[in-house]
């Protein structure tokens, strides 16, 4: 929202067009007490002085108004600080506009009173003082227009009433020339401050802008960091993915001396199954093993992935040989239990050859070394038949070296 043309216009403290953060920051200063403190002892002097020089009439009644309003601005000021986490922004600064006005009556009634019978020193002195005072809050009136305007007007009108009902009429010529360079005064200040909001404004909304960028772009490369260690049929991660997890994965292992698991997976007779039931129920086929594989039960370390064609490999840290048979029996019967009958075709039940390979505690292994075997025991699985597990430890490797899986 841009600022108004009329900075006068502005009716608190930007809070039409501000932020709530700014408006509170601007009502810290407003509320603060030193500046009241300050006035109470220059109108203090002020009616020592008076008082010097002929007892005024109603001493005790500027006093009275004096004391009124600095103790009623104490008070505010102590409520302001103590306000709660959800204070309404819009009561306070009502508050503070009524806290303005009174403020500006009191020191008004004050100084006026002080006038009455006051000798022609004493009153130049007085006047002075007045218009020092309508002169500092001018200097922040930049702040909350309004309200300051609020508050040196019933001042200022006040002490002109007075000495204008003592005939002395010089002083509204006077007066208006005064009033004409506050305003001139404030208008440029108003301005000023205006000008620096609108910056903001524009800077804010330029680092909204910036940072949500940043959050797409970063988004974006995330999402194409996950397409590239994803397979686009199955949805698990790809062999780059399996190939950067074993590597840490193993590594923690013989770091740890704890034990680890590989289970290279292998659908039977892919082959014949994509030739007879064409190559979209293939996909399917793939995309159903994958999902079963997730639904078998592994735990958030394991890492399954999709090794290569209708080859799956599922990675498990801290195994041992024996969980893993357990573990890769509960996949093997899973698989055999999907149903791809609402393919063209309708496909009888799919099977899938296993094979494991595990390091001990005390072992260091290496991702080759782990491969090779899993590799072999899969060649076992189904050299017997298939449909069915084999650890590497069960599988005679000497007989199966240099020869190539069916």
């Amino acid at each position: 929202m841009s600022a108004p043309q009329n900075p006068f216009l502005q009716s608190l403290i930007g809070r039409e067009y501000g932020a709530d953060h700014y408006c509170w920051s601007v009502l810290d200063d407003l509320f603060e007490i030193w500046p009241h403190v300050m006035a109470a002892v220059a109108i203090l002097l002020t009616i020592f002085n008076t008082y010097l020089m002929g007892p005024p009439a109603y001493l005790a009644g500027s006093v009275l108004a004096l004391a009124l309003q600095l103790l009623s601005r104490y008070v505010l000021y102590r409520a302001y600080v103590r306000r709660g986490p959800n204070a309404s922004l819009d009561r306070w600064l009502s508050i503070f506009w009524v806290a303005a006005a009174s403020s500006g009556f009191l020191w008004g009634l004050c100084l006026s009173l002080l006038l009455v019978d006051a000798s022609p020193e004493a009153r130049v002195t007085i006047l002075t003082v007045g218009c020092v005072m309508i002169q500092s809050a001018s200097s922040r009136a930049y702040m909350a227009p309004l309200p300051a305007l609020s508050q040196s007007g019933l001042m200022l009108s006040m002490l002109l009433g007075m000495t204008v009902a003592q005939g002395d009429y010089l002083m509204v010529p006077i007066a208006v020339m005064f009033v004409l360079f506050q305003l001139a005064y404030l208008r440029r200040l108003i301005g000023l401050r205006l000008g620096q909001m609108e910056a903001d404004m524009e800077r804010t909304q330029l680092l909204g802008q910036l940072e949500k960028t940043n959050t797409e772009l970063r988004n974006a490369n995330e999402r194409l960091a996950r397409h590239a260690l994803t397979d686009g049929l199955t949805g698990l991660p790809n062999r780059r993915h399996l190939d950067r997890s074993f590597a840490e994965l193993l590594a923690n292992a013989n770091g740890s001396g704890q034990p680890f698991s590989i289970v290279l997976i292998d659908v039977d007779h892919f082959k014949r199954f994509n030739d007879t039931y064409g190559h979209l129920a293939g996909d399917a086929c793939l995309t159903a093993v994958g999902k079963a594989m997730i639904e078998s039960g592994v735990r958030a370390t394991d890492v399954i992935a999709r090794y290569g064609g209708e080859e799956f490999a599922l990675l498990l840290p801290n195994t041992d040989a024996r969980t893993a048979r357990l573990v890769a029996e509960r996949m093997r019967i899973l698989i055999g239990t999907i149903n791809l009958s609402h393919l063209p075709g309708k496909p009888a039940a799919i099977t899938a050859s296993l094979g494991i390979a595990s390091k001990k505690h005390d072992e260091v292994a290496t991702e080759q070394g782990l491969l090779s075997l899993a590799d072999a025991a899969l060649y076992a699985a189904k050299a017997e038949g298939r449909d069915r597990v084999r650890h590497a430890d069960d599988v005679d490797l000497k007989d199966r070296a240099g020869r190539r899986r069916a």
